[in-house]
């Protein structure tokens, strides 16, 4: 009995030993805006998306809306490297100033966002962007700032969480003129394949499911996440969007923290 306990108390140490040092391993982040990212580099990063999504259309067609996409301007790619100098995670960042009466806004999307399972949760990709902050600042101007994505279940529940709340075209927590915005950035940017009558996008690539069990906590937001799209196997993303305000401040530092906190320990 004593042998089998010890077992079980060494296989335990040894799960939570592999935890760590996945949370611990480093990265090396890159910013490159789109005008001077080179194929070289666009090409890893479409290489790693490959890993997560079933394509519902041929890879060179895919890669080349990638490639169009990332070499736009005002957009800039964010790449983090491990130590074996693969890329582990990545995501881009795009800037659509917004000009309505009363209202001044910048619309940041991220479009892509993908982080290899031994970086999941890791500190450095979710406060990549804040140094950065000032910069895009001064080019657009002090307006309301907002963050803009298009997701799917996984993508959904991770942000939820790291942002503390998100708005949806279909939901009743945004302003009709902030579902406008949304609305307009999501038509704008995906053409013949935004639906507007669900207020989705069609013809995206699916996420790969993940097998593992969840909490109570991501449980529900993946209901209320197939509230909005109940069909997103057949390759529909909600567009979702957060407000860059002191609460979302609050509920990234928090998260931030929590993360680096598990980090060291």
């Amino acid at each position: 009995m004593t042998q089998v306990q010890n077992s079980s108390a060494t296989t335990e140490r040894l799960k939570k030993t592999d935890t760590r040092s996945k949370t611990r391993k480093k990265l090396f982040t890159h910013v490159v805006e789109s005008k001077d990212a080179d194929d070289t580099l666009l090409r890893d990063m479409w290489r790693m998306r490959l890993k997560f999504l079933t394509l519902s259309i041929p890879e060179e067609e895919d890669y080349a809306i990638f490639k169009d996409y990332c070499t736009r301007p005002d957009t800039f790619l964010f790449t983090f490297r491990g130590e074996d100098n693969e890329m582990g995670a990545f995501f881009t960042f795009s800037f659509h100033p917004v000009n309505k009466p009363g209202h001044k806004a910048l619309m940041i999307h991220s479009k892509y966002y993908y982080v290899d399972t031994p970086y999941r949760g890791h500190p450095k990709i979710t406060s990549a962007a804040w140094p950065m902050m000032p910069k895009f600042i001064w080019r657009y101007g002090l307006r309301r700032i907002y963050f803009a994505a298009f997701t799917f279940p996984t993508s959904f529940v991770s942000l939820s969480r790291t942002f503390g709340r998100v708005y949806t075209i279909q939901g009743d927590l945004a302003q009709p003129w902030e579902k406008e915005m949304l609305e307009a950035l999501a038509a704008n940017l995906n053409g013949n394949n935004w639906d507007t009558n669900e207020k989705l996008i069609c013809n995206m690539g699916v996420p790969q499911a993940e097998e593992k069990a969840a909490s109570k906590g991501v449980t529900e937001l993946r209901k209320e996440y197939e509230r909005y799209n109940p069909n997103w196997r057949d390759g529909k993303s909600l567009p979702i969007m957060m407000r860059f305000d002191l609460a979302t401040m609050k509920s990234v530092i928090g998260t931030s923290l929590r993360r680096n906190k598990r980090n060291k320990q």
